[in-house]
Protein backbone atom coordinates (compact mmCIF):
# COMPACT_ATOMS: atom_id res chain seq x y z
CA UNK A 1 0.00 0.00 0.00
CA UNK A 2 1.02 3.44 -0.99
CA UNK A 3 1.58 6.22 1.30
CA UNK A 4 -1.37 8.53 1.97
CA UNK A 5 0.66 11.95 2.04
CA UNK A 6 -1.13 15.48 2.80
CA UNK A 7 0.44 16.14 -1.00
CA UNK A 8 -0.76 13.67 -2.52
CA UNK A 9 -4.55 14.44 -0.93
CA UNK A 10 -3.88 17.95 -1.82
CA UNK A 11 -3.12 16.85 -5.97
CA UNK A 12 -6.48 14.32 -5.51
CA UNK A 13 -8.86 17.26 -4.08
CA UNK A 14 -7.44 19.41 -7.24
CA UNK A 15 -8.98 17.04 -9.62
CA UNK A 16 -12.34 16.30 -7.41
CA UNK A 17 -13.69 20.12 -6.70
CA UNK A 18 -16.80 18.70 -5.42
CA UNK A 19 -15.37 16.42 -2.88
CA UNK A 20 -16.64 18.80 0.20
CA UNK A 21 -19.81 19.14 -1.38
CA UNK A 22 -20.43 15.52 -2.24
CA UNK A 23 -18.92 14.15 1.29
CA UNK A 24 -21.24 16.50 3.10
CA UNK A 25 -24.44 15.66 1.08
CA UNK A 26 -27.32 15.13 2.58
CA UNK A 27 -29.91 12.60 2.30
CA UNK A 28 -32.29 10.30 4.08
CA UNK A 29 -30.71 8.12 6.42
CA UNK A 30 -32.61 4.87 5.01
CA UNK A 31 -30.57 6.05 1.75
CA UNK A 32 -27.90 2.91 1.92
CA UNK A 33 -27.12 3.48 -1.80
CA UNK A 34 -26.53 6.81 -1.47
CA UNK A 35 -24.21 6.17 1.84
CA UNK A 36 -22.85 3.64 -0.82
CA UNK A 37 -21.81 5.63 -3.69
CA UNK A 38 -20.19 8.12 -0.83
CA UNK A 39 -18.03 5.68 0.59
CA UNK A 40 -16.90 4.43 -2.88
CA UNK A 41 -16.00 7.69 -3.78
CA UNK A 42 -13.92 8.60 -0.93
CA UNK A 43 -12.06 5.20 -0.89
CA UNK A 44 -11.52 5.11 -4.68
CA UNK A 45 -9.98 9.11 -4.85
CA UNK A 46 -7.71 8.71 -2.03
CA UNK A 47 -6.57 5.00 -3.42
CA UNK A 48 -5.25 6.25 -6.74
CA UNK A 49 -1.75 6.42 -7.64
CA UNK A 50 -1.25 10.94 -8.48
CA UNK A 51 1.06 10.16 -10.89
CA UNK A 52 -0.75 7.70 -13.14
CA UNK A 53 -2.95 10.04 -15.34
CA UNK A 54 -5.45 7.64 -16.16
CA UNK A 55 -6.42 7.11 -12.68
CA UNK A 56 -6.76 10.78 -12.41
CA UNK A 57 -9.21 11.00 -15.77
CA UNK A 58 -10.93 8.16 -13.52
CA UNK A 59 -11.49 10.49 -10.65
CA UNK A 60 -12.24 13.41 -12.66
CA UNK A 61 -15.12 11.73 -14.33
CA UNK A 62 -15.87 9.61 -10.90
CA UNK A 63 -16.46 13.61 -9.20
CA UNK A 64 -18.98 14.67 -12.31
CA UNK A 65 -20.79 11.45 -11.81
CA UNK A 66 -21.36 11.90 -8.28
CA UNK A 67 -22.07 15.05 -8.63
CA UNK A 68 -24.77 14.30 -11.29
CA UNK A 69 -26.36 11.09 -8.88
CA UNK A 70 -27.30 14.11 -6.08
CA UNK A 71 -28.59 16.47 -8.22
CA UNK A 72 -30.51 14.32 -10.88
CA UNK A 73 -33.64 12.33 -9.37
CA UNK A 74 -33.55 10.65 -13.38
CA UNK A 75 -29.57 9.87 -13.13
CA UNK A 76 -29.97 8.34 -9.31
CA UNK A 77 -32.67 5.95 -10.21
CA UNK A 78 -30.55 4.68 -13.35
CA UNK A 79 -27.28 4.44 -11.94
CA UNK A 80 -28.80 2.83 -8.60
CA UNK A 81 -30.91 0.27 -10.57
CA UNK A 82 -27.25 -0.12 -12.47
CA UNK A 83 -25.58 -0.58 -9.37
CA UNK A 84 -28.29 -2.96 -7.57
CA UNK A 85 -28.30 -5.16 -10.93
CA UNK A 86 -24.18 -5.51 -11.09
CA UNK A 87 -22.50 -8.83 -10.95
CA UNK A 88 -19.36 -8.71 -10.22
CA UNK A 89 -16.96 -12.11 -11.27
CA UNK A 90 -15.68 -14.20 -8.36
CA UNK A 91 -12.38 -14.37 -8.93
CA UNK A 92 -12.27 -10.63 -9.44
CA UNK A 93 -9.41 -8.77 -7.28
CA UNK A 94 -10.45 -5.41 -7.66
CA UNK A 95 -14.35 -5.02 -6.93
CA UNK A 96 -14.26 -1.00 -6.50
CA UNK A 97 -12.36 -0.54 -9.72
CA UNK A 98 -15.14 -2.71 -11.26
CA UNK A 99 -18.47 -0.35 -9.46
CA UNK A 100 -16.24 2.65 -10.10
CA UNK A 101 -16.20 1.95 -13.93
CA UNK A 102 -19.67 1.11 -13.98
CA UNK A 103 -20.83 4.33 -12.30
CA UNK A 104 -18.47 5.96 -15.01
CA UNK A 105 -20.24 3.87 -17.99
CA UNK A 106 -23.33 5.23 -16.62
CA UNK A 107 -22.53 8.23 -16.02
CA UNK A 108 -21.22 8.81 -19.90
CA UNK A 109 -24.50 6.79 -21.04
CA UNK A 110 -27.21 8.86 -19.31
CA UNK A 111 -25.43 12.56 -20.61
CA UNK A 112 -25.31 10.88 -24.50
CA UNK A 113 -28.78 10.39 -23.79
CA UNK A 114 -29.46 13.68 -21.69
CA UNK A 115 -27.96 15.89 -24.98
CA UNK A 116 -29.63 14.36 -27.46
CA UNK A 117 -33.00 14.95 -25.31
CA UNK A 118 -33.21 18.38 -24.94
CA UNK A 119 -35.72 18.98 -22.35
CA UNK A 120 -38.03 21.74 -22.69
CA UNK A 121 -39.62 23.41 -19.31
CA UNK A 122 -43.47 23.83 -19.69
CA UNK A 123 -44.47 27.30 -19.06
CA UNK A 124 -48.03 27.72 -18.29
Amino acid sequence: MKENSFLTNKVVLKYCPEYYRIINEEFNEFDMMSDKVIQIYQNFIFSIDVTNKLEIKLITQLNKAVVRYFDDMEFKSALSKSLMSLKVPKNSTDVMSIIVNTIIKEYDKYMEGFTRNIYIPKWI
